[in-house]
């Protein structure tokens, strides 16, 4: 990381392309450089003799003193010469504000290699192109807004745009910022090294990333387990439609990438994953405070009717409410009149005041959860005033919810004492449900150790017919009901008799196909209709396959090869209506059985198993997921469908299997 402290910390730095039109971005980032930065500024115009009252440059190398740092703002075609001359300078560290290169396709890709080679030959780090640039708390080198608040949220993001939007904002709402660093292409300096640089950064409280695709899923699923255990990084992601996708493309030239693989990699490695910029403003009102907070919530109101809007928001985040132990509910009795509600959420009734406030936050002070307190403004009550009594509970997990008229008074009064504040409880509870529902940091180390029997039946295929995929299906330990290939009547005769009555019977390919839309599945067969069916079946194939008929659940358990985070395994409800339904969830591959669990939950299979008290193995289920998700990096499948997985009190069976391995 320390290759990066020329871009983020230089101690002089050169603007190559500084003009003297104060429209033009060399000038405006020249001023904003001017304002901000201390060390010696170098602007370099070869038409120009001064710059902003600085003495301008030729060329980079006409500077007599070392240079940390170029920024460089010239026509695309120039940007070649321009980086040559500074890597003979000795410049370390670049930010190329130039755009018209991979993004826009054609030969802007040949001259962004052609940036690359050149950075690469002198050991020049550099940001974009096509980028903002980059705010530090030492200087603003960006062609945005020079006046911005100082504080301890850095912004990483893949568009200038949004980048300066976000700046706009934290400027109108007084949120201090410590770093913006806008990616650009992102051709040498790539999104996880900045996040794994300001993870280490003192100034830094929390890291926002708005990104469109990610650089390189296997170094992002390394470095962001140890950035995210030092402090909050949120996403939010762009590109998650296929439209949207499209414009990711043809904006920064990044892959999008799947957008549930890209949830399942942010949830994995410890990050947070939020859904629009609402989620972002509300959530930056949390990490800017040192408050403790907890998934255990009580709720403090003099409004019954927010208390129980509030309670329903809690109860579908997933947060919990917390009982009120009875001395405190006795202490509680003694102050509060008898139309107050002595539970959670705890109604201190509408004539309540600042002292009311003040006697019950002091006996529930101490209570290891977060205190929501909710505030209506009334002719009899100013939340200023309930803002003022919450003030001495600073550190106890307090987080403000203040509605009325003079609403904007107390978020600032409670602005100024760094304690969050909303408008709306559901803000409140949404952003509480982020900040504390994070999994632990999990490093994914993938190692391939295939079975010798696994690798003699993938051998040089692009797939598996369905019987060798039931084969690798038990290599791996993943039970299948009993089953048999047949492709004559008597073979198939002697086989349904082992196998029992009823069964299944299905035509067998040679390629993956689905077996149910080409009227090749038949369900309930007896002994006098076996015959019959393998002559309707062998019209399709000449292989027909029998198993055992079992009866259960019906899940669906796959995988895939993710172009950017590699080998998923997706677990859902099962059957044909799968694609419909769409209630799945994704895991990167190698997963462990906590997170197979978590998965099951988030797809809500793990109710659906546990319905009805009927006994369905659902640690079976987690073995079955595990040994997927073994299987896909051991044999390096693209594509793997287990449809169905069916599920009962003795196990989970393989039943339908298709295996893609190019």
């Amino acid at each position: 990381m320390q290759e990066l402290d020329s871009l983020f910390k230089p101690k002089n730095i050169a603007v190559i392309g500084a003009s003297r039109n104060k429209e033009k971005v060399g000038n405006v980032i020249t001023r904003n450089l001017i304002s901000t930065f201390r060390g010696k500024i170098f602007p370099v115009n070869n038409k120009a003799e001064s710059v902003e009252g600085l003495t301008a440059y030729k060329s980079i190398k006409d500077i007599k003193d070392d240079v940390d740092l170029a920024i460089v703002s010239v026509p695309r075609e120039a940007s070649i010469e321009v980086m040559e001359e500074a890597g003979e300078k000795g410049v370390k560290a670049s930010i190329v504000i130039t755009a018209g290169f991979r993004e826009v396709g054609g030969d802007g890709v040949k001259l962004e290699e052609e940036l690359k080679r050149v950075a690469s030959k002198y050991s020049i780090r550099f940001l974009g192109p096509n980028t903002m640039g980059l705010v530090s708390p030492s200087y603003n080198g960006t062609f945005a807004f020079a006046d911005m608040r100082r504080g301890n949220i850095a912004l990483v993001v893949q568009s200038g745009g949004i980048g300066a939007y976000m700046l706009d904002w934290a400027h109108k709402s007084g949120t201090g910022i410590s770093y913006l660093v806008t990616m650009g292409n992102q051709a040498d300096v790539k999104e996880y090294e900045v996040i794994q640089y300001l993870s280490e950064d003192p100034e830094t409280r929390a890291i926002f990333a708005y990104v469109e695709g990610i650089s390189d899923g296997e170094k992002f699923l390394d470095t962001m387990p140890e950035s995210a255990s030092k402090k909050p990084i949120i996403f939010i992601k762009g590109g998650i439609t296929d439209r949207g996708a499209k414009a990711a493309m043809s904006h920064t030239g990044s892959l999008a990438g799947s957008f549930e693989v890209f949830k399942a990699a942010v949830k994995s490695t410890g990050g947070i994953l939020i859904e629009d910029f609402r989620d972002f403003l509300n959530l930056t009102k949390l990490v800017e405070s040192s408050e403790p907070l907890k998934s255990d919530v009580l709720v403090i109101t003099n409004s019954g009717g927010h208390g129980v809007l509030t309670s329903d928001a809690i109860e579908r985040s997933g947060l919990r409410m917390i009982s009120l132990p009875p001395r405190i509910e006795d202490d509680l009795r003694k102050i509060l009149p008898p139309t107050s509600s002595i539970r959670n959420p705890l109604d201190l009734t509408g004539d309540a005041g600042k002292d009311r406030y003040s006697e019950a936050l002091k006996l529930v002070s101490d209570l290891d959860c977060t205190k929501v307190v909710i505030a209506e403004s009334l002719p009899f009550l100013s939340t200023v005033e309930v803002a003022k009594a919450v003030l001495p509970f600073k550190g106890k997990g307090i987080v403000g919810v203040f509605m009325g008229g003079d609403e904007d008074y107390s978020a600032r009064i409670m602005d100024s004492a760094d304690i969050p504040c909303f408008s709306f409880p559901e803000d409140a509870i949404k952003a509480i449900k982020y900040l504390t529902s994070r999994e632990p940091p999990r490093k994914k180390i993938r190692i391939s150790q295939p079975m010798e029997s696994a690798l003699e039946i993938v051998k040089g295929k692009d797939f598996l017919k369905d019987y060798e995929s039931m084969k690798i299906m038990e290599i791996y330990g993943i039970r299948t009901p009993k089953w048999s290939v047949v492709e004559d009547e008597d073979s198939a005769e002697k086989e349904a008799n082992r196998i029992g009555y009823p069964l299944v019977m299905k035509i067998s390919a040679d390629t993956p196909v689905h077996k149910t839309e080409m009227k090749g599945v038949y369900m309930n067969v007896e002994k006098d209709q076996v015959k019959q069916v393998f002559q309707a079946l062998t019209k399709i194939t000449k292989r027909v396959m029998l198993q055992e008929q079992l009866n259960g659940l019906e899940l669906f358990v796959g995988g895939i090869k993710d172009p950017v985070f590699g080998h998923t395994v997706v677990v859902g409800s099962g059957g044909i209506y799968v694609e419909v339904m769409k209630n799945v969830s994704y895991g990167i591959c190698p997963v462990d059985e906590d997170e197979v669990l978590n998965m099951l939950k988030e797809s809500k299979v793990y109710d659906i198993l546990n319905a009805r008290k009927r006994g369905y193995d659902v640690g079976s289920v987690i073995r079955t997921v595990v040994a997927v998700s073994r299987m896909m990096v051991d044999l390096d499948i693209k594509e793997l469908d287990i449809n169905p997985l069916i599920v009962n009190e003795r196990g989970a069976f393989a039943v339908d299997t298709r295996l893609i391995l190019k």
